[in-house]
């Protein structure tokens, strides 16, 4: 059957519209994928974990390296007057743990399961404890009595938490990150800050600190030899980042 003139100028609208429908959902993907640009100094710090996710991720950034003397003009323009700040298609995202989930989320490194997405998060604050039970001691202007200080933190709340976590560990399985089969944001958290407690940034804490604890230890070194950490740092040979390569 023929269609009527009006009836196929009526068809080709409707196709073109279809095609446009078509190419408008294709550039919005195409576009969804955010550039994003990483302001930090040339330290691990708090900017550490997102670098490694987007690493770990495959996510193309740009890290950007901030120069002590820049810093000045650059700091009224961040959020809240602090770094690291990572810049989403121009827009600011300040605080390290928004930072890491976002990316986390990005990058496939985060669960979608709301429980599972709650787990993640449970061990990512549990390893962002171990940094917060160090802050007393950086108002001790006594480096004596800092050093002391830390060694009584070592004892009384580091080590305790090292024990929960490599329990942990042998409770998820050689099989398993500690968040099940697949690595996702709460492994990184961990790798992080196991590294950085060693680093040297921290007087007063022992290098040899993972000693007791074989499980923690190689845990690490799982993490460590993942192709994209390796690369990461495979120009280190000194220095805070040494710890991030492997342990003392």
């Amino acid at each position: 059957m023929q269609l009527s003139r009006t009836a196929q100028l009526a068809q080709k609208a409707s196709s073109q519209r279809a095609v446009i429908r078509r190419g408008s959902c294709v550039q919005t993907m195409a576009s969804a994928k955010p550039a994003l640009k990483l302001y930090y100094f040339d330290i691990p710090g708090r900017a550490e974990a997102t670098r490694l996710l987007l690493r770990l991720g495959k996510y193309p950034f740009e890290d950007y390296l901030l120069k002590r003397e820049e810093w000045a003009e650059l700091k009224p323009k961040m959020p809240f007057g602090q770094v690291p700040v990572l810049e989403v298609d121009g827009k600011l995202l300040s605080q390290s743990s928004a930072m890491e989930r976002f990316v986390a989320k990005l990058t496939d490194q985060y669960p979608s399961d709301p429980w599972e997405a709650a787990k993640v998060d449970e061990i990512a604050a549990f390893m962002g404890e171990w940094l917060d039970i160090f802050i007393p001691s950086f108002f001790i202007k006594d480096e004596n009595e800092k050093v002391a200080a830390r060694k009584q933190v070592v004892e009384e709340k580091l080590k305790p938490k090292i024990q929960k976590l490599s329990e942990l560990i042998e409770k998820a399985g050689p099989d398993n990150y500690l968040c099940g089969p697949k690595i996702t944001y709460a492994d990184v958290q961990a790798f992080v800050q196991l590294s950085f407690m060693v680093s040297g940034f921290f007087q007063g804490v022992p290098t040899d600190l993972y000693a007791p604890y074989p499980a923690v230890r190689a845990f690490h070194a799982r993490i460590a030899s993942l192709p994209e950490v390796v690369e990461a740092y495979k120009d280190v040979t000194e220095g805070p980042r040494a710890t991030y390569k492997t342990l003392p």
